[in-house]
């Protein structure tokens, strides 16, 4: 896997970091079969064809991995390339009729039917296809919620609903302004973290959630 950059100055896309990591590979005696290049651009035929010759890889075997608007787009995208047939051959296996991969497909939909229809309501301003939920925590990089958030994502697909997150700094939440930081909440989820750092905070959002009725699920502390 390797990364084409972009030159927006030139407008034209850079291979030569993908052929020196290879060529690093290949001095420690790795040679690569596939290669799967992240690009936020479409690779045209000759790029792929440079790759691959200077890469010493199947043409067929170059796959190019765009931006999706979902992650959960990807294997299509992945499978619509042959990706999935290339392994097999490349591991003396056989190769059978393509997937139609009907379970994943009817999720893509109803994820992007749920996008859709919460667009739609937040236009008309009506509550019904999207539930708001706080996630009190206190590291504000979102990645380290990132499970959280996805298993989130998938509990509103299979509901129907578009879920919305939004962060609570447990480190500044307090009985005087947890109402207004919690305000307008469907739920919320109290997130893991080691350490003293926070913890007050999140006391105070279960305190009140508890005695409000809103709907919480803690994680560990």
């Amino acid at each position: 896997l390797t990364y084409v950059p972009y030159l927006a100055a030139a407008k034209e896309l850079k291979t030569k970091p993908t052929q020196t990591s290879v060529k690093q590979l290949q001095s420690l005696g790795i040679q690569p079969d596939i290669l799967v290049l992240r690009t936020e651009h479409e690779l045209n035929a000759d790029i792929r064809k440079k790759v691959a010759h200077f890469c010493n890889v199947d043409e067929e075997a170059v796959i190019q991995s765009l931006d999706m608007p979902s992650i959960y787009e990807v294997p299509l995208s992945m499978q619509a390339q042959k990706l999935d047939a290339i392994i097999l051959r490349k591991m003396n296996m056989p190769v059978g009729e393509t997937p139609q991969l009907g379970p994943w497909r009817s999720f893509l939909d109803r994820r992007n039917k749920a996008t859709e229809w919460a667009t739609m309501v937040h236009r008309a301003k009506h509550p019904q296809g999207s539930v708001e939920i706080a996630l009190v925590g206190k590291y504000d990089l979102q990645d380290a919620y990132k499970s959280i958030l996805e298993s989130l994502a998938h509990a509103g697909t299979y509901n129907d609903y578009k879920v919305k997150t939004h962060f609570v700094n447990s480190e500044k939440l307090t009985r005087e302004n947890v109402a207004e930081q919690l305000k307008g909440m469907a739920g919320v989820v109290i997130c893991p973290g080691f350490g003293q750092r926070g913890t007050e905070g999140k006391i105070v959002a279960a305190e009140y959630t508890r005695t409000h009725d809103i709907p919480t699920f803690g994680i560990c502390l």
